[in-house]
């Protein structure tokens, strides 16, 4: 560029060999033969060119060692290098003294004001009314000015709260933060902020980052993205205290980041790689998709324009921003800046699509009587053929015999029912030599047995299963199940549940034997306390202990391996968290203080309905911090990137009934709004799973707003609504129907009245046709695709009706629940086998051309 910032020819510097080799001394030499390329009147001089030369010298010093042995034509960062990154050795300390931020945010407000809030005093320790408020400046620019204790804290975090009518928050999964390490008492920060809208940010959640776009971390994806540091090892220092710079910290939120993908800034300075294709300034991941690069630019370059870049492993741009930003100086005494933004993603809204199946319905060859967690593997193999990117299960806690997945008897623990014993077999056979073939040959015979049910036999399925897996205990002996260095690392690990519930189920036992009452366990002759004597290896219960640990450490290695093998192939696994926990549980048991033990949940109507399980004790939750809610949470992370809340409504209020019957109310009966928001922010911060809220029926019109401004999402059953996809909000499950009514085949058939209101109003002019045919299940789906939700995720049983040969023989077959009544649920199980659906070629490749033609799962 000349003096007056025009362009010099690309043309002129093409072929030669890169800036960043020349000595100064060529650069001037360089300048002669490339003056004829400046505008007339302004030539390149030689002291320009100089400044230029040392520049260039630092910056692409700076670049070269980000390419971490790469080769010379392509800029890359090789293993998380950390050359050329604003990082100390090691996390940050700050020394005394104050420095000002001086925030500036651009936001179109009618009526309100704006605060800064956050945990901090400068910041009004997480109160609005006592925070700092910003003054409104040339209209939508807002400012304020922050002094901030650098003593004892490396980063400050804040949000901000548009305070109108409605309030409005940002992102609370994205966390806005500034690392103050290397900075002086004294020194003043320009922070140049966007409004980070909660939308995009559910994007930051392990739905996403881990399986979706991270597709499980593998190791040679790693390699080329970004290296990951924590803010705290962030540092303004060492910046050259004698230029007439500004420090300038890039920091983007890019949510959508491809696995093997990287994050760079490019831009019009030499710092900046001046527009070349190979040179950019690389970032640091200091987590929640959250980038930083930082350059010290001179001032006299200042206003200049950069853009963010997305690199693919081998360096090609895979995405870049269309638009450029514009750096200014806010105020002329700036040393240091912030500019904090978003990525401007060409296509400005992902959208996605998932299936939801209960485990207990996954049919496969290896099943036995009952879908298995190791069926799920083929279920991904699936979603892969057809483009769907999530798989939506229902809960699979140990429920003991009731076949209902909400009624589970721990929060913790995993059903039984959901083992594969022939894999059980081959641990063994394989880690420690023990001849296995009795028993795995017992495994085959099941399922030949059980396999050829077109329903679920519960008890059956339960009671084979618990006969086989005794059998591999015997088979291979206690002492040698015992001595296994992983099994042991593994009760050690989860021993805070584990001993708890292997002494409850003890106790269950043998409490159906001598209490009539054993349903309650509040009235148990043993309580939670006990515990420890109940496991303890000299307890002469120890031997039924020791299994309940086997069973449990085989179930939690298969859904893990499930989980694992999920994410590796992009599809998300979402569980399903229940409302409520049963009296019966050893949640109940280890701590009643954390229930109303004297009421019952349920809900409003003629007649009221009792649903028999105590609501929570939230007072006395909220005392601990929600630490069962943490430790639950965490529980459930290691195996799903995402979870559905069951009547999430509960978080904001319950109808609680008295346990010994008569009419109930709403609890509490104001504040809905502070309610919802302290119970579910505390579940939010326990994990970095996606939530989706069963926000169904009659619902306050507080719950909206705390669902958008934390980033849960709604759900939207097509039929229940208006209908219009097409306004939906975007943080929506978009769904044709649920595993609590008729799919939609069965709907059309029962719901004559209705079915016909959706196609005059939806589908076509005349005569509604009967059945439906598959192209009115073509036309269902491809809406829900077509929707503006976040997530379409449609029943199984639905995706399969779009095709003719793939449907059931009769439809009232493919229900799964009916509330209300207990006849016939909880025993669907897919009447296509997977390894026959995986096989139809025809069908799996119109889902997923569905899919493209809606850039559902387009990340760019």
């Amino acid at each position: 560029r000349g003096p007056d910032q025009q362009v010099v020819s690309p043309s002129s510097w093409r072929g030669l060999p890169r800036m960043h080799t020349l000595s100064a001394v060529s650069l001037l030499a360089l300048a002669a033969l490339t003056s004829a390329a400046v505008a007339p009147g302004a030539p390149l001089s030689a002291a320009r060119m100089g400044r230029m030369a040392t520049r260039s010298a630092v910056a692409s010093s700076a670049l070269r060692n980000a390419r971490g042995g790469a080769k010379a034509s392509v800029l890359r960062m090789r293993g998380g290098g950390a050359a050329g990154l604003p990082l100390a050795e090691s996390p940050g300390q700050t020394g005394g003294g104050t420095v000002k931020l001086r925030l500036s945010l651009n936001y179109k407000v009618d009526g309100g004001s704006i605060v800064a809030v956050g945990p901090s005093t400068s910041f009004g320790s997480g109160d609005i009314n006592r925070a700092p408020k910003l003054q409104r400046k040339d209209g939508e620019r807002w400012e304020g000015e922050i002094s901030v204790q650098l003593s004892g804290q490396e980063v400050v975090h804040y949000q901000y709260v548009i305070l109108a009518k409605t309030h409005r928050y940002e992102a609370r999964i994205a966390d806005r933060s500034v690392s103050l390490v290397g900075l002086n008492d004294g020194d003043v920060i320009d922070v140049q902020d966007a409004f980070r809208s909660p939308k995009p940010a559910t994007l930051a959640t392990s739905c996403f980052t881990d399986a979706v776009f991270g597709k499980g971390h593998k190791e040679s994806d790693v390699k080329t993205e970004n290296k990951v540091a924590p803010h705290e090892q962030v540092t303004w220092k060492p910046a050259d205290a004698g230029s007439d710079g500004v420090t300038v910290r890039f920091t983007v939120f890019a949510p959508r980041v491809e696995a093997g993908h990287s994050i760079w800034v490019t831009g019009a300075p030499d710092e900046l790689g001046a527009w070349s294709k190979e040179e950019m300034l690389p970032m640091v991941h200091v987590g929640r998709r959250i980038y930083i690069g930082q350059a010290t630019v001179p001032k006299g370059q200042l206003p200049f324009e950069y853009k963010y870049c997305i690199r693919d492993a081998n360096g090609g741009v895979a995405c870049k921003e269309k638009d450029a930003h514009v750096a200014t100086v806010g105020h002329s005494d700036a040393k240091f800046m912030v500019r904090d933004e978003a990525f401007s993603y060409p296509n400005p809204v992902f959208k996605s699509s998932g299936v939801s199946v209960p485990v207990s319905g996954i049919k496969t060859r290896d099943s036995t009587g009952i879908g298995e967690f190791l069926d799920l593997k083929k279920m991904v193999d699936w979603c892969t053929k057809t483009g769907l990117q999530l798989i939506q299960i229902l809960p699979i806690n140990d429920s003991g015999e009731d076949p209902s997945p909400y009624s589970a008897s721990s929060s913790f623990a995993l059903h039984p029912s959901y083992i594969r014993p022939s894999s059980v077999c081959e641990y063994y056979s394989s880690k420690m030599g023990v001849d296995m073939s009795g028993p795995a040959g017992w495994a085959k015979s099941l399922i030949d047995k059980l396999n050829g049910n077109w329903k679920i036999d519960h008890p059956k399925v339960l009671d084979e299963k618990r006969r086989i897996m005794e059998g591999i205990f015997d088979q291979v002996g206690q002492d040698k199940i015992m001595a296994d260095e992983d099994l042991k690392k593994w009760v050690e690990d989860n021993a805070s549940w584990l001993k708890v519930y292997a002494a409850f189920k003890v106790q269950l036992n043998k409490e159906r034997g001598i209490n009539n009452k054993w349903f309650d366990c509040t009235t148990w002759s043993k309580r939670a306390s006990d515990s420890d004597s109940i496991t303890s290896p000299t307890s002469p219960d120890y031997g039924q202990v020791v299994r309940v640990y086997f069973q449990q450490f085989h179930l939690h290695l298969q859904l893990k391996e499930a989980s694992v093998y999920a994410a590796e192939n992009g599809v998300a696994l979402k569980g399903d968290l229940p409302i409520g926990v049963t009296r019966c549980s050893s949640d109940v048991w280890a701590e009643p203080q954390l229930f109303k033990l004297d009421k019952n949940c349920g809900a409003p109507g003629n007649p009221e309905q009792n649903w028999g399980f105590p609501p929570y004790n939230w007072d006395a939750m909220h005392r601990d911090g929600c630490s069962w809610w943490r430790r639950r949470l965490a529980h459930m992370e290691q195996y799903f990137h995402a979870y559905r809340i069951d009547h999430v409504l509960g978080f904001f209020r319950m109808w609680e009934i008295s346990k010994h019957g008569g009419g109930g109310q709403y609890e509490p009966r104001g504040g809905l709004r502070e309610q919802g928001l302290k119970n579910l922010r505390a579940i939010q911060t326990a994990s970095n799973m996606m939530i989706c809220g069963e926000d169904l029926g009659n619902v306050p019109e507080e719950v909206g707003p705390v669902l958008l401004e934390l980033g849960i999402l709604g759900l939207k059953i097509q039929r229940w609504c208006d209908g219009k996809t097409w306004n939906y909000g975007y943080l929506t499950v978009a769904a044709s129907s649920c595993h609590d009514c008729s799919p939609c085949r069965l709907w059309w058939n029962e719901n004559w009245g209705e079915a016909e209101r959706f196609f005059h109003e939806f589908v076509g002019q005349g005569s509604m046709p009967g059945g439906p045919p598959d192209w009115i299940s073509q036309k269902i789906i491809r809406m829900h695709a077509e929707s503006s939700a976040m997530w379409t995720i449609n029943p199984i049983q639905d995706l399969m009706d779009m095709w003719e040969g793939l449907r059931s023989q009769n439809p009232k077959n493919d229900m799964i629940n009916k509330p209300g009544s207990t006849d016939g649920c909880w025993i669907w199980r897919n009447h296509k086998w997977m390894e026959d659906l995986l096989k139809e070629d025809k069908f799996n490749g119109f889902l997923k051309k569905m899919h493209e033609e809606t850039k559902r799962g387009a990340t760019y």
